[in-house]
């Protein structure tokens, strides 16, 4: 099993993986919160429980300064499987076009960028705004502003894209993010987690900010892509051996002409394969447009993503 699940880490692109993260803290958390229940209060005393075991971030500066990590593992952490399944459908719904869009390094950059910024509105509106300290809990987690940036990012950069909803039919894609915007924003008026609300906004008018100002040539996330090539260029792709993948695609459409005449059923060996050399190919593709831009893609390159975008 366990081989299983680092098959599918290796061979999954920059947005399983980030799902991936996602539910794994939150399976720790909830094993964490378990285990102190089992044990009469015995973890807390070890590791404070409150905001999700130091995970959670908070805008007062005391707390910080006792949990400086939180400014990242906040936007990973969730301790409730509603917010965990919501904010997963929101970032692979958004984070499929926009990963086709301009690879899974820009994927990943929005994601923390977006996050970071949303940190930022909460901390820095709680500081100036006493509503605000008297709303929610006093802590933040969640990767919701993460998310709503890759949301106003996708939103911006492709607007008339439109998506099919029960009961309101195709809506363009600008036409929905403006609208969750304002159930946000109206969220806020109600005080109950007012916090949160302000992340969400901060990090949502990141992502538009980023693509406004990228038309203009200014990459608001050079500093972090920079950052992020210099520590983790390496564990960021998936390991790709030239040779045995043009062996494996040959191979496999050799089987699949094979097949198609006798038609026989692919074995699971063959649809292994197939599926691995399918997805090493999808990260090739979209690794060359985080370098070189969409445009530079060949023919048969962009018809072979619209493809998987459509599976």
């Amino acid at each position: 099993m366990w081989e299983s699940v680092m098959q599918t880490w290796r061979s999954g692109g920059m947005l399983t993986r980030l799902v991936w993260v996602n539910v794994g803290v939150f399976l720790a958390l909830a094993t964490a919160n378990l285990l102190d229940r089992w044990t009469e209060g015995a973890l807390s005393m070890l590791l404070p429980s409150e905001g999700a075991w130091t995970l959670a971030t908070s805008w007062r500066i005391e707390v910080l300064a006792a949990r400086p990590w939180s400014v990242l593992t906040h936007m990973f952490a969730h301790e409730g499987l509603w917010h965990l399944v919501m904010n997963m459908i929101l970032l692979f719904w958004m984070g499929r076009v926009y990963q086709a869009e301009v690879g899974s390094r820009r994927l990943l950059s929005t994601y923390l960028g977006g996050g970071l910024a949303g940190f930022l509105a909460y901390v820095l509106l709680t500081q100036g705004l006493r509503p605000l300290q008297t709303s929610g809990p006093g802590f933040a987690l969640g990767a919701s502003a993460a998310v709503m940036a890759l949301f106003g990012a996708m939103a911006t950069l492709r607007p008339a894209l439109k998506f099919n909803l029960i009961l309101f039919g195709p809506l363009p894609l600008r036409t929905l993010f403006w609208a969750y915007m304002v159930v946000d924003y109206f969220a806020l008026s109600k005080g109950n987690n007012s916090g949160s609300n302000v992340a969400h906004l901060g990090g949502a008018l990141f992502g538009v900010m980023l693509v406004t100002q990228e038309a203009k040539g200014r990459n608001l996330l050079a500093w972090l892509e920079w950052m992020l090539d210099a520590l983790f260029s390496r564990s960021l792709r998936v390991p790709r051996r030239k040779t045995s993948r043009f062996k494996a695609s040959a191979q496999n459409r050799w089987q699949a002409r094979d097949r198609e005449s006798s038609r026989a059923p692919m074995s699971d060996d063959e649809f292994n394969a197939n599926r691995v050399a399918r997805e090493e190919r999808l990260d090739a593709i979209l690794d060359k447009i985080s370098r070189h831009g969409y445009d530079h893609l060949t023919q048969e390159e962009k018809r072979f993503l619209f493809d998987q975008s459509q599976r």
